[in-house]
């Protein structure tokens, strides 16, 4: 499970958006470590200010990749009736 909005946070208030995007630095060795969320609109902000962390080392150097959120809708099962008469239907 993902938090529900944008890592950004800007005088103390949070971005209320939902995330578009997972924030991720691929270091020198091929490992890869998520430091964020972003939505679109705080993405050149954000990577902004881990470039200047990388300067700084507080962050492992390493290309900084923003991967879309992929987002996967499933049926809720609630294990009513029509659930269990779904499944059995299904099954023959």
């Amino acid at each position: 499970m993902f938090p529900e909005h944008c890592s950004f946070v800007f005088d103390k208030r949070r971005c209320n958006l939902p995330p578009e995007f997972i924030i991720e630095i691929n270091d020198n060795d091929n490992n890869k470590f998520m430091i964020g969320l972003t939505c679109y609109e705080h993405k050149q902000k954000l990577e902004a200010k881990f470039v200047y962390l990388q300067r700084e080392k507080h962050l492992p150097e390493g290309k900084i990749n923003f991967n879309p959120i992929k987002i996967i809708h499933t049926n809720c099962i609630t294990g009513n009736q029509e659930d269990k008469d779904e499944i059995q239907l299904k099954r023959l």
